[in-house]
């Protein structure tokens, strides 16, 4: 419902305030690019625990600013399984989870200071099964901005899985925020940046995300038998991105995980346990190729 009431909410505006894209601007948007990113983080206990997880992920998109494709994967490396408040204490609770997500992105401009953005999108995260991993997203924000330098949005995202929804508002002011020389930045929620361009192929950047997204668990789970996982996490980063030329960059960054909550859900949705991974360190690699 949460999901519905939005979507009908925003529909009248966007259909008034779509307007033709200039030919330059509709092809840089339609122009593809494909991104390989790697990650780690490391071993971390499980709060009030000796039981420990570290996680990589892995992550191949193609997409544009208009549509996209990716799939997802993160392998997870337990430590003393047996003292862990979750799984059969013998083996690893998860060792392989994966993510395939579509999404599209639409604008609609009522001027040159107005514009709103609305973004849907279709995923399945999932152990093994896919069957019960399916769900959608739905983000949209209006930008008003005040003049050259400086603007403003609001919105609203929803995170919809038939066991757990997540809706929020989306709120944020943005400071040069597409320029590429000096400071830029971007102070709001559900995400922080703060960018410095060294030069304009050379950025340096900081900030905090928000993600949360709900897992469907294998049928022979030592979690939960065809349960679910409701994952939340506050993720910081600093680091460094460089345009090699005009197709290629490449990214990388030193992560820290603040908050790292989960929730464990039997198979028809009821709410069994929720446990949090204590923070630590880790890293991040992303590579981009534009045609």
């Amino acid at each position: 419902m949460k999901v519905i009431f939005l979507f009908v909410l925003f529909i009248p505006l966007f259909l008034y305030a779509q307007k033709p894209l200039k030919k330059a601007g509709l092809q840089m948007m339609i122009q593809p690019k494909v991104s390989l990113e790697s990650g780690h983080i490391s071993n971390a206990n499980v709060s009030g625990y000796k039981g420990s997880v570290g996680v990589t992920k892995t992550r191949l998109s193609i997409n544009n600013k208009i549509a996209g494709i990716s799939y997802t994967s993160w392998a997870f490396d337990w430590k003393n399984v047996a003292k862990l408040p979750f799984g059969d204490g013998v083996h690893s609770p998860i060792t392989q989870m994966h993510s395939m997500r579509a999404h599209v992105n639409v604008p609609y401009f009522f001027s040159d200071k107005i514009f709103i953005i609305t973004s849907l999108s279709f995923k399945s995260t999932f152990e093994k099964e896919t069957d019960g991993s399916y769900g959608g997203g739905f983000f949209s924000f209006a930008s008003y901005k005040l003049n050259e330098n400086h603007a403003i949005q609001f919105g609203a995202f929803v995170n919809y899985h038939p066991v757990s929804t997540l809706a929020m508002p989306v709120i944020s002011y943005s400071y040069r925020a597409r320029q590429s020389d000096g400071f830029k930045f971007i102070l709001g929620y559900p995400r922080t940046y703060v960018g410095y361009h060294l030069n304009e192929p050379a950025l340096l950047r900081l900030g905090v995300i928000f993600s949360q997204s709900v897992i469907r668990l294998s049928n022979d789970s030592v979690v939960e038998k065809s349960g679910f996982i409701e994952a939340e996490d506050y993720m910081s980063n600093i680091g460094f991105s460089y345009e090699l030329n005009k197709n290629f960059t490449f990214e990388s960054d030193l992560l820290y995980s603040i908050k790292r909550n989960f929730t464990i859900y039997s198979k028809k949705g009821d709410k069994l346990s929720t446990h949090s991974i204590e923070p630590s360190f880790g890293m991040n690699f992303k590579v981009r190729y534009i045609f």
